[in-house]
């Protein structure tokens, strides 16, 4: 069941709540799901754990939660665009996730803390504001709790062999896109910052793609989706159509590799006493 909480100006999550960016996230979910069971497996959770996802999208890793805490904890995944949230509802429905249920609002949020632990995904790349947003996780955990965050850095999505237009591209891409693009590499700070400076520890994964790989094509689909943001800061839109059609040819031959950006996985222990 959805609760719906004030949502004090919301971040806007730049790529939209479209079928087909569901779509993208569900199958991200899956990409990302080993990786994510790994960095569950390495939290020492208490039985019946409290846990919440923190811009859980369509699904996040609500399942994956909801195996951890066990039949008698409780998940609660929390967004704040209703349209992700409907998309949540249903992911749960399909997967009968009967301990999990989904909030719209965010944090600072009345629902209250003490959560066993609080998570979020590739939710501080797309914010202005990632040092807030990882006070108000580590505010809503528990002394004793783990706060947990997945991000990706930018700086080691490359192409082999490399080519002018990736990085030119990518470049105005970044410069676009609305947050840090290097974030993953920025978590441990961001945690010791916030308080949550206990047992800190860090991993990461990454991942290569060949032709025919959807992934192989992300940064032409993200080109697609922000050419009017890129546009309307100065660049040439033919510019931008001969930097993917280049980019398109070199991504299409079956030598050219592309190396996912890191997904760095950063967590740590709130201490029992401030």
């Amino acid at each position: 069941m959805a609760h719906s909480v004030e949502a004090p100006n919301p971040p806007t999550y730049l790529l939209g709540s479209s079928p087909a960016e569901r779509e993208r996230l569900i199958a991200q979910c899956d990409l990302l799901r080993d990786a994510s069971r790994d960095l569950l497996s390495r939290l020492p959770l208490p039985r019946d754990a409290h846990a919440l996802d923190f811009g859980c999208g369509p699904l996040g890793i609500l399942d994956l939660l909801s195996d951890a805490v066990g039949p008698h904890g409780t998940v609660v995944g929390l967004d704040n665009d209703q349209q992700m949230i409907t998309s949540a509802e249903l992911s749960i429905e399909e997967r009968k996730l009967a301990n999990v249920s989904v909030t719209c609002g965010t944090l600072p949020w009345n629902g209250g803390s003490g959560f066993d632990l609080v998570h979020c995904r590739l939710l501080l790349i797309n914010s202005a504001d990632p040092e807030a947003i990882t006070s108000s996780m580590v505010a809503a955990t528990r002394p004793g709790g783990w706060i947990a965050i997945q991000e990706f850095d930018w700086a080691t999505w490359q192409c082999d062999p490399p080519h002018p237009a990736w990085d030119r591209l990518k470049g105005l891409l970044a410069a676009a896109f609305g947050g840090d693009v290097q974030i993953g590499s920025r978590l441990p700070s961001l945690l010791r910052t916030a308080g949550a400076g206990d047992n800190l520890q860090v991993a990461a994964h990454t991942y290569y793609w060949r032709p025919h790989d959807p992934y192989q094509v992300l940064l032409l689909h993200f080109a697609e989706l922000f050419r009017e943001r890129m546009a309307s800061r100065g660049v040439d839109r033919g510019h931008l159509t001969s930097l993917v059609s280049m980019l398109r040819d070199h991504l299409a031959h079956p030598g050219t590799i592309v190396r996912e950006s890191l997904l760095v996985q950063a967590w740590a222990q709130k201490p029992l006493r401030p």
